[in-house]
Protein backbone atom coordinates (compact mmCIF):
# COMPACT_ATOMS: atom_id res chain seq x y z
CA UNK A 1 0.00 0.00 0.00
CA UNK A 2 1.36 3.57 -0.92
CA UNK A 3 1.97 5.61 2.28
CA UNK A 4 2.05 9.81 1.22
CA UNK A 5 4.61 11.24 4.03
CA UNK A 6 3.75 14.92 4.72
CA UNK A 7 6.71 16.56 7.33
CA UNK A 8 6.76 19.83 9.20
CA UNK A 9 8.70 21.75 11.92
CA UNK A 10 6.02 23.31 14.57
CA UNK A 11 9.35 24.63 16.55
CA UNK A 12 12.70 24.94 17.24
CA UNK A 13 15.02 26.74 19.43
CA UNK A 14 17.52 27.75 16.35
CA UNK A 15 16.44 28.41 12.88
CA UNK A 16 19.54 27.63 11.54
CA UNK A 17 18.47 23.88 12.72
CA UNK A 18 15.44 23.81 11.07
CA UNK A 19 16.66 22.18 8.04
CA UNK A 20 17.88 19.30 9.00
CA UNK A 21 15.01 18.60 11.97
CA UNK A 22 12.73 18.59 9.12
CA UNK A 23 14.89 16.43 6.95
CA UNK A 24 15.50 14.11 9.82
CA UNK A 25 11.62 13.35 10.53
CA UNK A 26 11.09 12.66 6.45
CA UNK A 27 13.87 10.48 5.74
CA UNK A 28 13.48 8.32 9.51
CA UNK A 29 9.37 8.08 8.34
CA UNK A 30 10.21 7.39 4.82
CA UNK A 31 13.00 4.48 6.01
CA UNK A 32 10.69 2.93 8.41
CA UNK A 33 7.91 2.71 6.13
CA UNK A 34 9.82 1.55 2.79
CA UNK A 35 11.35 -1.56 5.52
CA UNK A 36 7.69 -3.04 5.97
CA UNK A 37 7.14 -4.73 2.85
CA UNK A 38 3.39 -3.90 3.62
CA UNK A 39 3.76 -0.36 2.27
CA UNK A 40 5.69 2.20 -0.29
CA UNK A 41 6.81 5.55 -0.39
CA UNK A 42 7.56 4.85 -3.87
CA UNK A 43 4.72 3.67 -6.09
CA UNK A 44 1.28 5.57 -6.08
CA UNK A 45 -2.09 3.56 -5.92
CA UNK A 46 -5.65 5.16 -5.55
CA UNK A 47 -5.82 3.93 -1.81
CA UNK A 48 -3.57 5.21 0.30
CA UNK A 49 -2.09 6.05 4.21
CA UNK A 50 -1.20 9.67 4.43
CA UNK A 51 0.99 10.24 7.58
CA UNK A 52 1.46 14.14 8.46
CA UNK A 53 3.88 14.65 11.03
CA UNK A 54 5.27 17.41 13.10
CA UNK A 55 8.27 17.94 15.14
CA UNK A 56 9.52 20.79 18.10
CA UNK A 57 12.30 20.52 19.25
CA UNK A 58 13.58 23.22 22.72
CA UNK A 59 16.58 23.17 24.29
CA UNK A 60 17.53 24.52 27.84
CA UNK A 61 19.69 27.06 26.90
CA UNK A 62 19.44 28.49 22.99
CA UNK A 63 22.95 30.31 22.74
CA UNK A 64 25.09 26.82 24.74
CA UNK A 65 22.32 24.06 24.79
CA UNK A 66 23.44 21.08 26.72
CA UNK A 67 20.04 19.42 26.81
CA UNK A 68 17.37 19.05 23.72
CA UNK A 69 14.02 17.73 23.97
CA UNK A 70 11.73 16.86 21.19
CA UNK A 71 8.52 15.99 20.63
CA UNK A 72 6.78 13.98 17.34
CA UNK A 73 2.94 14.08 16.11
CA UNK A 74 2.37 11.86 13.47
CA UNK A 75 -1.37 11.75 11.92
CA UNK A 76 -2.54 8.58 9.43
CA UNK A 77 -5.58 8.90 7.64
CA UNK A 78 -7.13 6.29 5.19
CA UNK A 79 -7.79 7.57 1.86
CA UNK A 80 -9.83 6.10 -0.70
CA UNK A 81 -11.22 3.39 1.16
CA UNK A 82 -13.30 3.25 4.57
CA UNK A 83 -12.33 6.02 6.73
CA UNK A 84 -9.94 5.28 9.04
CA UNK A 85 -7.71 7.54 10.78
CA UNK A 86 -5.25 7.48 13.95
CA UNK A 87 -2.92 10.00 15.71
CA UNK A 88 0.43 8.88 17.60
CA UNK A 89 3.20 10.44 19.47
CA UNK A 90 6.56 10.74 20.98
CA UNK A 91 9.12 12.41 22.69
CA UNK A 92 12.67 12.10 23.70
CA UNK A 93 15.62 13.93 25.43
CA UNK A 94 19.34 13.99 25.09
CA UNK A 95 22.02 15.24 27.25
CA UNK A 96 25.65 16.15 26.62
CA UNK A 97 25.67 17.49 23.58
CA UNK A 98 28.66 18.94 20.97
CA UNK A 99 28.26 22.56 20.43
CA UNK A 100 30.36 21.86 17.12
CA UNK A 101 28.09 18.99 16.03
CA UNK A 102 24.96 20.15 17.03
CA UNK A 103 22.66 18.94 13.35
CA UNK A 104 24.49 15.86 14.20
CA UNK A 105 23.20 15.74 17.73
CA UNK A 106 19.71 16.89 16.78
CA UNK A 107 19.43 14.59 13.99
CA UNK A 108 19.61 11.62 16.53
CA UNK A 109 17.81 12.53 18.21
CA UNK A 110 14.86 12.66 15.68
CA UNK A 111 16.17 9.27 14.41
CA UNK A 112 15.50 7.89 17.93
CA UNK A 113 12.40 9.55 18.75
CA UNK A 114 10.87 8.59 15.36
CA UNK A 115 11.87 4.91 14.83
CA UNK A 116 10.63 4.15 18.55
CA UNK A 117 7.48 5.37 17.59
CA UNK A 118 6.94 3.98 13.95
CA UNK A 119 7.77 0.66 15.59
CA UNK A 120 5.55 0.12 18.40
CA UNK A 121 2.89 3.01 17.51
CA UNK A 122 2.58 4.08 13.56
CA UNK A 123 3.18 0.93 11.47
CA UNK A 124 0.83 -1.30 14.13
CA UNK A 125 -1.90 0.79 13.21
CA UNK A 126 -1.17 1.57 9.56
CA UNK A 127 -1.28 -2.55 9.28
CA UNK A 128 -4.29 -2.37 10.84
CA UNK A 129 -5.81 -0.22 7.72
CA UNK A 130 -4.72 -2.70 5.14
CA UNK A 131 -7.50 -3.98 3.17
Amino acid sequence: MYVSIKGSVKEVFDAAHKAAAQKALCDNIRDAVDANKSFSTKKAEKVLIELTASVSVSADDKAKPTKLKATIGIDGLLIGGTAQAFKASGNGAMDGLNLKKLDRDLIDLISSVVTDLMKNKVLPQMLKMTP
